[in-house]
């Protein structure tokens, strides 16, 4: 057989008069190849049948990652055969004992250990798990203290810049303290650059280390023995509680996952001996103390808090408390589902739970509470007021205040307040007659009082403070007047 690049060759010799034996000749191949060649139209290029050990060496960067996780033979054999391994099973172990051989040399490293509170070790790991019957996207972070081996696991549902951070500080504030070192992975959020010995930070990962007088270490490129001993974790913790998990709510996960710690934290730790438990309390007095504030310098932003108490993130409003006044708050997630929020202080004032984009306003009632109580103190004392001064002065004037606070259900106490500004130094007969007209014309409304007054106060000596114009003087007209008579009224008043 004759590859693609040969036939071609062939056919365009053949069109610039080459005879046959000259063309077999100068390819090395026999004249009746070449006579077929020119003979056909076209030709499917060929390839060679893939043998078994091809099959196995297309698997060979999945079976490596399956030994790094402790994997046994007979399940990685399974998982091929699913992808289509034709072979037999003791041809597949000889290819899998040459490939434990080179992986191990490959692997081989020195141990390194390092004093109490010296360095710690983060990464994290994405997982598919079953969360309320559905199936969630969960990243699991996980600091380890390098001394002790003692590791915490933070759960959130987002990888962004902000949760990685976010997570790094949940697990030093879990320890109540930070390693003087900390040793990375190259993920953007944390390392911009990493060639050779020239290493580019993160300016907010940066920030944060500096927040906390963290030394920040980046890991080898593609040399996972580096955090061995954070990464090494995660391999009981899939198996033992990740993989066969079904967990009713979030917080059933994050209980789940505190026992497991909490059971992990008392085991005897094959390498060093004692359990990471005891071992910590070596460390714990060594550790960086925990700063006064939380770090809210990059993963946090200022919003804006509107006069309903209402601030918006993500295309969705949220409310704040309205006892505190706020103008300004900084807002940041947890945890990828959650919004917190704090004041200018740093103080924690609100959480709320994050909501996709165009869901209506999300209102707390106890956000309201201290509004709505002022409220209705307000509204009680006017009332109070208002029977005090004209209960005994009409007989309607207790129906005059239902239908008051009736028609004006949502602002009942200025329309209280209004009404007794109006009824300021009338009589008590005009404020009697009044009443009878306004309950039986059924008109509460301060703009009918207005007008009565108006007309019944005609040519008193409290008309003037009827006169809604800038509090001048004008004068009461029953007819169309020229505009000169408002003149001489200014001119009085100046």
């Amino acid at each position: 057989m004759i590859t693609m690049e040969q036939w071609q060759t062939i056919r365009h010799l053949a069109t610039l008069g080459k005879s046959q034996r000259w063309i077999a000749k100068a390819l090395g191949i026999c004249r009746k190849t070449v006579a077929r060649a020119i003979a056909q139209e076209s030709m499917e290029d060929y390839s060679r049948p893939l043998t078994v050990r091809d099959v196995l060496e297309s698997h060979r960067l999945m079976v490596e990652q399956q030994l790094s996780l402790g994997v046994c033979g007979l399940e990685i054999l399974k998982g091929i055969k699913q992808h289509g391994y034709p072979g037999s099973d003791a041809t597949f172990y000889r290819w899998l004992a040459s490939v434990r051989t080179e992986f191990a040399q490959r692997g081989s490293s020195v141990r390194f250990e390092t004093g109490p509170a010296v360095q710690s070790q983060f990464d994290w790991s994405p997982y598919t798990l079953r969360i309320g019957g559905r199936e969630v996207e969960v990243r699991m972070f996980a600091l380890a203290m390098g001394y002790s081996r003692r590791v915490h696991w933070h759960p959130s549902l987002s990888e962004r810049q902000d949760s990685v951070h976010e997570a790094l500080e949940s697990c030093i504030l879990h320890f109540g303290g930070a390693c003087r070192t900390v040793l990375v992975d190259n993920a953007r959020s944390m390392v911009l650059l990493h060639r050779h010995k020239t290493v580019r930070w993160n300016p907010c990962f940066l920030a944060l280390c500096g927040h906390y007088r963290v030394q920040p270490i980046a890991a080898t490129p593609v040399h996972p023995q580096t955090k061995g001993k954070v990464e090494n974790p995660f391999r009981t913790l899939e198996r033992r509680l990740l993989y066969h998990g079904n967990w009713h709510s979030w917080d059933h996960l994050i209980e789940c996952l505190s026992n497991f710690e909490t059971s992990w934290e008392q085991r005897v730790h094959p390498s060093t001996g004692v359990s990471p438990a005891a071992r910590f309390e070596e460390e714990r007095s060594k550790l960086i103390p925990i700063p006064s504030t939380l770090f809210l310098g990059c993963k946090s932003q200022m919003r804006l808090v509107q006069n309903d108490g209402l601030f918006s993130w993500g295309g969705v409003r949220y409310c704040v408390p309205c006892e505190a006044h706020l103008r300004h708050v900084r807002v940041r997630t947890y945890q990828g589902r959650e919004l917190l929020v704090y004041n200018a202080a740093g103080n924690e004032v609100m959480r709320h739970t994050l909501c996709p984009s165009g869901t209506p306003p999300v209102l707390s009632p106890k956000c309201y509470e201290a509004h709505e109580n002022r409220k209705r103190a307000n509204l009680t004392a006017l009332t109070n007021l208002f029977r005090e001064r004209y209960v005994d002065v009409a007989p309607s004037t207790e129906r005059y205040l239902q239908l008051l606070l009736k028609c004006h259900q949502n602002n009942p106490e200025k329309a209280i307040a209004r009404v007794l500004e109006l009824l300021t130094n009338v009589p008590t007969g005009v404020v009697a007659s009044v009443f009878d007209d306004l309950v039986t014309y059924n008109l509460p409304g301060s703009d009918a009082l207005h007008s009565l007054l108006a007309q019944r106060m005609k040519g008193t000596a409290t008309t003037t403070r009827l006169a809604p114009a800038m509090g001048l003087p004008l004068p009461v007209l029953d007819v169309e007047r020229p505009l000169s008579a408002y003149s001489s009224a200014l001119a009085d008043s100046e």
